[in-house]
């Protein structure tokens, strides 16, 4: 299967949701100024852990069993996928909640707005969970470093390409995903930012 890998297959794998979800798990402790080590560490493995695989266990099933689509390509199998997610992101809110870890619970909720979304409108039509699960943790990234990690949104022209390449999605589908996990998570961690915070 990986000897048959175009170049728009590697970047669709490389700028992937878990990916780019983990790296926003390892990245976020610092960028809200944690000091402690221990702290640091253990928000740096439940980030992972929350944020970058188990949302993404359906996917993960997927490729233990063999199945090379491993992204959900067909309409009427892609609500499943999300229910996973949903539920974690619902329990790690009410967690951080309790723990007083107050952005780790935007970060979820956020999250969970968008999945519902995603959800919602992927009973319908194809839209690109792919740009979504790219764009949504770097948006919040953005906000949370205060523009600092704003630069690489700019990747989102290229995985849209390749997303449209590999004919997985229409420019559409990639244009309203992409849409979607930058103004959803911007708004709502405005919002939730100053209702839980401010």
């Amino acid at each position: 299967m990986v000897a048959n890998y175009t170049f728009a297959d590697w970047i669709s794998n490389i700028l992937s949701s878990p990916i780019v979800s983990s790296i926003f798990g390892i990245l976020a402790p610092f960028l809200l100024g944690y000091q402690d080590v221990r702290t640091i560490i253990v928000l740096i493995v439940v980030g992972i852990v929350i944020y970058g695989i188990l949302p993404f266990m359906p996917t993960f099933l997927r490729i233990a069993r063999g199945n090379e689509d491993i992204f959900f390509s067909k309409i009427e199998e892609r609500p499943k996928s999300f229910f996973f997610g949903i539920c974690v992101y619902i329990l790690s809110y009410f967690v951080f909640i309790v723990l007083g870890f107050i952005y780790y619970a935007i970060f979820s909720l956020s999250s969970l707005i968008m999945a519902f979304l995603a959800l919602t409108i992927t009973l319908k039509w194809k839209v690109s969970i792919h740009m979504i699960g790219f764009c949504t943790p770097l948006t919040i990234l953005a906000i949370v470093s205060k523009g600092l990690f704003t630069p690489i949104l700019l990747l989102t022209p290229i995985l849209m390409w390749a997303r449209v390449k590999t004919k997985a999605h229409s420019w559409a589908q990639v244009v309203v995903g992409a849409f979607l996990g930058v103004t959803v998570p911007y708004f709502s961690m405005t919002i939730l930012v100053s209702a839980l915070i401010a």
